[in-house]
């Protein structure tokens, strides 16, 4: 029969064993935090060979998740996505033929393209200037939709996707990063650009989409590579 020195003895070991276990989960979430950083960044893509025939300068925003895979931050996993739209159209019409122009809506047209990349980053990771290059694979997606919305409160009333496509993509850039507070590297001012190989897609571009009596339309869709430029401007916030 267990007599109480015993008893405790048990528990003292079940108490240290669950601080020793909540101790190291502690540990390694602080450590995963610690080699975590963000970046969000304005972005402008600049097309290149027959995507610039086809479309202008696309402008939207485009974030990163780093996780560095040493103390020092010098090699890490570097995910990114980006969100651009390239070309946007609208025109006012009649909300339908029964109530004719008493109540007028607004069709909007937009152009979109959402480069998704993962991939190793170098970098050197002190100094006032921080250089860094990277590299990743993925995918670029091209999709156009078209939306109805009232004329003064810009309420969406209904939406469609006139076309999407995916292509695979691989990218190779690099940047500079500045600590915004002089001796603090938490919150850097983040400055890069990076060149996006994409394979053929098709996709439409402002005019693509012509509006035919009888409510039809005609679409006539552009197909090619979609190499591109990638700028950016924002904040990194980590390590």
């Amino acid at each position: 029969m267990f007599k109480a020195p015993a008893f405790q003895a048990i528990g003292l070991t079940a108490v240290i064993a669950t601080s020793s276990a909540a101790q190291t989960v502690a540990n390694a979430s602080n450590d995963f935090v610690r080699r975590s950083s963000f970046s969000v960044a304005v972005t402008q893509i600049r097309p290149m060979g027959t995507l610039a025939d086809n479309i202008g300068l696309g402008y939207g925003v485009s974030g990163a998740y780093l996780f560095s895979l040493d103390s020092q931050g010098i090699l890490s996993l570097r995910a990114d996505v980006a969100g651009v739209q390239y070309g946007n159209e609208s025109k006012r019409t009649a909300f339908s033929e029964t109530v004719g122009d008493r109540v007028q809506v607004r069709t909007r047209t937009s152009n979109y393209i959402f480069p998704m990349t993962v991939g190793p980053q170098l970098a050197w990771p002190s100094g006032p200037l921080r250089p860094y290059v990277n590299a990743g694979v993925g995918a670029q997606a091209f999709v156009t939709e078209s939306d109805v919305e009232g004329v003064d409160d810009l309420f969406v009333i209904a939406r469609s996707t006139n076309q999407s496509d995916v292509t695979l993509a691989w990218v190779a850039g690099g940047g500079i990063t500045v600590p915004i507070v002089r001796g603090a590297t938490r919150a850097q001012l983040d400055l890069s650009m990076q060149y996006v190989n994409g394979g053929r897609a098709r996709y439409l571009a402002p005019g693509s989409i012509i509006d035919l009596q009888g409510g039809q339309v005609r679409i006539t869709s552009l197909e090619s590579t979609t190499h591109l430029l990638l700028l950016r401007v924002g904040a990194r916030i980590g390590f």
